[in-house]
């Protein structure tokens, strides 16, 4: 995640879940924390259209679960 260019956004959340925000990485990391969790999720959609976009582009005969697993772990290096 980039700070030098942001912009401040008010998003209402749950009291419980910022109280469980800030327990788990402190009061001052909370914008980052949401910002990464937002940031991971958007990937994870992005994926799931690609795949939906991609029907027949894994071939019956492999194993689509190692696959898969080779994705996600390129996924995570480049972070």
């Amino acid at each position: 995640m980039t700070t030098g260019n942001s912009k401040i956004t008010a998003v209402r959340l749950p009291l419980g879940i910022v109280q469980k925000i800030d327990a788990l990485v402190g009061k001052g990391n909370r914008s980052r924390f949401i910002a990464a969790a937002i940031e991971k999720e958007l990937k994870r959609k992005a994926r799931l259209a690609h795949i939906a976009g991609a029907e027949g582009f894994i071939a019956d005969d492999i194993d689509t679960l190692a696959f898969v697993n080779r994705l996600r772990a390129a996924d995570e290096r480049r972070k």
